[in-house]
């Protein structure tokens, strides 16, 4: 089976320039699009081909992927008069949507002639930066076999879920997961400051506990500093547990866990803290 080594990429944002620059770097022809042009400036001086609209860029390649902010920039793109022109194209979507919402873009594609499969990846910019991500994948398996060589070079493994909808909901799993670990570590902090405790002793003692993750061991400086540069805006871990209690609700589920503490990062989305990394709802924890 034939591995892709021309592709289309639209939406060059904080994951899709490190991300196509791997592709780049590994001999993958990347043709590219976004809205704001002056993105692609760097890629482009590395050897992508920038084009002017998203239809210019359908129409030049077989397999287009989008790497965008959430479904309605997805619906945006997938317009209807581009499609007119899906006949014959694969679209892969990498873009972080709700499950419910993939299904709902497959349908579109596929009435217009087209395929779709859904590849939203975890992880934040340090492993889009070094091709160690997560390849979260959900669609029909010929699908994913001539993708795997683009995948090995974003990835370190790719997870196929099985059909759409799964990728989109391990996705959902996964950054639940993120964002209550960032609320308990937040609060764990916050409690030891409470108690007056050295916040670099406390921070060993987490450390060597059973309640240690990578997630701390990478987050832990920001934590001790109380500074949150973002390598995962707030802002999208509070989207994405928006769209996790969005299909809790739909199907009929408590899950308490997860709706607290998508309210915790929705206050503090709504208190101006959405560009600080996720662990960052710490500071609106801090203020209450």
């Amino acid at each position: 089976m034939q591995s892709y080594t021309n592709i289309g990429w639209i939406g060059i944002g904080q994951m899709g320039v490190p991300m196509v620059n791997r592709l780049l770097d590994n001999g993958i022809q990347v043709g590219i699009y976004n809205r704001s042009p002056d993105k692609t400036q760097d890629l482009q001086a590395k050897g992508a081909k920038v084009y002017a609209s998203a239809a210019e860029l359908v129409q030049a390649h077989e397999v287009i992927f989008l790497m965008v902010s959430d479904y309605a920039a997805v619906c945006n793109i997938l317009n209807a008069d581009m499609q007119k022109l899906l006949k014959g194209k694969i679209i892969v979507n990498m873009s972080t949507i709700a499950p419910s919402e993939n299904l709902a873009v497959k349908d579109l594609v596929e009435a217009a002639g087209g395929r779709f499969a859904e590849a939203p990846v975890s992880g934040s910019v340090g492993p889009a930066t070094n091709g160690t991500l997560l390849i979260l994948f959900g669609g029909d398996a010929d699908i994913l076999e001539p993708l795997q060589n683009v995948f090995s070079y974003l990835g370190k493994k790719t997870f196929h879920f099985g059909a759409v909808g799964k990728g989109s909901g391990a996705k959902l799993v996964l950054n639940s997961l993120l964002g209550i670990f960032g609320e308990a570590y937040s609060e764990a902090m916050l409690m030891a400051r409470q108690f007056e405790i050295d916040v670099d002793t406390m921070i060993e003692a987490v450390g060597g506990s059973a309640m240690d993750s990578p997630m701390f061991q990478t987050k832990k400086s920001l934590w001790k500093d109380e500074t949150f540069p973002a390598a995962f805006m707030l802002k999208h871990a509070s989207k994405d547990l928006n769209l996790a209690c969005a299909e809790i609700e739909k199907a009929g589920r408590k899950l308490p866990a997860v709706e607290t503490t998508a309210a915790s990062y929705k206050n503090a989305v709504a208190a101006g803290f959405g560009s600080e990394d996720v662990a960052g709802v710490y500071l609106d924890l801090k203020q209450r």
